[in-house]
């Protein structure tokens, strides 16, 4: 990858080559002595908590730092290029660092970059390692003779306050007379913090303060950031448990989250390279084990725990152990760094619904309803809009794990498989794969319970159930359909009511004026569609030279019947485009018939429909 085709980020005050010719460049700098500063890396405070930290891991909690910056600060691009490698990145970092000669190594660079790209999804990470990277002034006990007593047992823990990291802590104060240190990144919202604060304070006053908190903080400083996928901040959390692990002279530490988000199999075919996370896949922890491997000069083991258990396994740690009430002061919510509202929760993002459906499932919903979720997808109204779909998408992929024979879940799932079964304990491949299909299946079946729970909780008479509601999606089996179907009516939901008052006075001069009206439509909408529709790639068939359709899946056709205009003539016109664009795109034949010359709209729509994969609406 050339220079000119990556993002330059420059570190601490590294300067950018002179033969580079990207105008990509960003700058970052956290000295608070510079005016430039644009990042804040908390490093000497977190020393401080430690007493010592060598020089090495200083400037790998630096470089991981500035990784997480530039993660933020850098756009991914729009959300019509997510299934293009616009989507991903370049990036080529000079950095100065204290240990020169060991991070300008070869195989140090060619394992950071490789955890980086697997976990981010991003194209390509280069690193650039400069002699002077300056150390700030050393406080009182910042001194390489100093020892830290460990002599006690101690267990680290990624803690960031969420269900699965609680559940894991408990496990381990239940069973262990560890004392716990708890690691997290801490980017400066209040909210965050409060909740971290509040979630420590209940557990050592159930476990005699046997849990101690270390906080690395790491934040942007002025602009807001333009990406919030934030991919790499799991490398960040991570590179925060290996230093605390290294003071503390341990081997190891624990990653707790559940199987079946860690895999993070696609809900949707569009839902490819960086779009689907891998923050805790089992391939990016190897592949940061490896990294921190090679820093140390001993082996650093990390532990996934729950890679086998489902969400609602995990919920029911907490509830064996008698520990329910502990479950309302943790927060799950993806977008808990965007939250402005009284809200712990926005009730929206899949880890909020994943969240209510193991509650549901394993009958612990009274201890999650207390007020803390924004939007209640079980009692409110589900208009159409990211929640429909993200609901949809969750429902629709435990309903596939649930209809899989192991066969059909190793030829379906091989490509997620290829890269999880190296990094599951097993003999052989069958018996690996075996483990997910279980997991997947589990998940599945917890699942269905969690509805029928909801249903009997929630459910009123089908005739009384409101429009749009959570149970009505059910009933319908709305997940069953195509997406370029569900778009589809969504989009004539549109145009039944625009179309006869935009033309109610003053009809369509001709059939290019009805595609004008319609893609101004489209055009208008376009943001929102994408939106609800990520994988929808749609294209006005008027709109697009020659009828090449590359880059579309879904094709938009309007029809108006009108003067001497015959109905047999538009059936015409509709079976040739019906040959004319490709079988595999899904058709939307929009047809104006303002005079109600199509006299059977059933036997007109069925003739077209029955050969499938396109949609006749017919507009009056």
């Amino acid at each position: 990858m050339k220079d000119s085709e990556s993002h330059i980020i420059l570190c601490n005050g590294a300067t950018a080559p002179r033969h580079s010719k990207t105008k990509s460049i960003l700058e970052l700098e956290y000295d608070e002595s510079k005016k430039t500063r644009n990042v804040k890396i908390q490093l000497n405070e977190f020393v401080t908590s430690v007493f010592h930290i060598d020089k090495r891991i200083k400037d790998l909690l630096e470089i991981a730092g500035y990784v997480y910056a530039a993660d933020r600060k850098t756009s991914r691009g729009s959300i019509d290029s997510v299934e293009y490698q616009k989507w991903s990145r370049s990036f080529h970092f000079y950095i100065k660092v204290r240990d020169h000669k060991f991070w300008n190594q070869k195989e140090v660079k060619i394992a950071l970059s490789e955890a980086l790209s697997f976990l981010s999804g991003d194209l390509e990470y280069e690193f650039t390692f400069i002699d002077g990277g300056e150390d700030f002034p050393a406080n009182l006990f910042d001194n390489e003779s100093l020892v830290l007593d460990t002599k006690k047992d101690i267990s680290i823990v990624l803690y960031s306050g969420g269900i699965d990291s609680l559940a894991g802590i408990i496990e381990l104060l239940e069973t262990t007379e560890d004392e716990l240190c708890l690691i997290s990144h801490q980017s400066g919202q209040p909210g965050i913090k409060k909740t971290q604060n509040k979630l420590l304070n209940k557990l050592n006053q159930q476990y005699n303060n046997r849990c101690k908190h270390y906080k690395f903080k790491c934040s942007l400083t002025g602009d807001h950031a333009v990406e919030e996928t934030q991919r790499t901040r799991s490398f960040l959390y991570c590179t925060i448990a290996f230093a605390i692990a290294k003071a503390y002279s341990r081997d190891e530490f624990y990653v707790y989250e559940n199987g079946v988000t860690s895999l993070n199999f696609s809900k949707r075919q569009d839902l490819i390279n960086a779009r689907a996370s891998r923050t805790t896949h089992p391939k990016s922890l190897t592949l940061l084990e490896n990294f921190f491997n090679l820093i140390s000069d001993s082996n650093i083991s990390i532990k996934h725990p729950y890679l086998l258990k489902t969400k609602t396994d995990v919920v029911s740690i907490i509830k064996n152990y008698k520990q329910e009430g502990l479950i309302d002061s943790s927060v799950s919510c993806s977008k808990s760094f965007q939250n402005t509202s009284l809200f712990t929760h926005c009730g929206i993002c899949s880890q909020c619904i994943d969240r209510r459906f193991a509650m549901y499932a394993s009958q612990c919903e009274d201890f999650d309803e207390n007020g803390i979720y924004d939007f209640d997808f079980l009692k409110k109204s589900i208009s159409l809009g990211p929640v429909r779909t993200s609901l949809i998408d969750y429902i629709r992929l435990a309903e596939k794990f649930s209809s899989e024979s192991l066969d059909s879940f190793y030829i379906d799932f091989a490509p997620d498989l290829i890269e999880i079964e190296p990094y599951i304990d097993g003999d052989g491949e069958e018996e690996k794969t075996e483990k997910v299909y279980e997991l997947c299946s589990t998940h599945s079946k917890q699942i269905e319970i969690a509805i029928e729970r909801m249903r009997h909780k929630f459910d009123k008479p089908y005739s009384k159930l409101p429009k749009n509601s959570f149970f009505n999606i059910i009933s319908n089996r709305e997940y069953h359909r195509p997406e370029p179907l569900r778009f589809s009516e969504n989009l004539c939901n549109e145009l039944r009511v625009a179309i006869p008052i935009a033309f109610f006075s003053n009809r369509p001069k001709d059939e290019k004026d009805l595609n004008n009206f319609v893609n101004a439509i489209l055009i208008k909408n376009r943001e929102s569609y994408e939106r609800e529709y990520p994988s929808i790639k749609f294209s006005l068939a008027s709109t697009v030279p020659d009828h090449s359709f590359i880059d579309s899946n879904l094709i938009i056709e309007c029809k108006f019947i009108r003067g001497k205009t015959s109905p047999s003539k538009v059936t015409s016109g509709i079976a040739e485009d019906l040959t004319k664009y490709p079988e595999e795109h899904f058709k939307l034949f929009v047809v104006y018939d303002p005079d109600r010359k199509i006299q059977d709209d059933i036997k007109f729509i069925e003739d077209f429909e029955k050969k499938g994969n396109c949609k006749i609406e017919i507009i009056r």
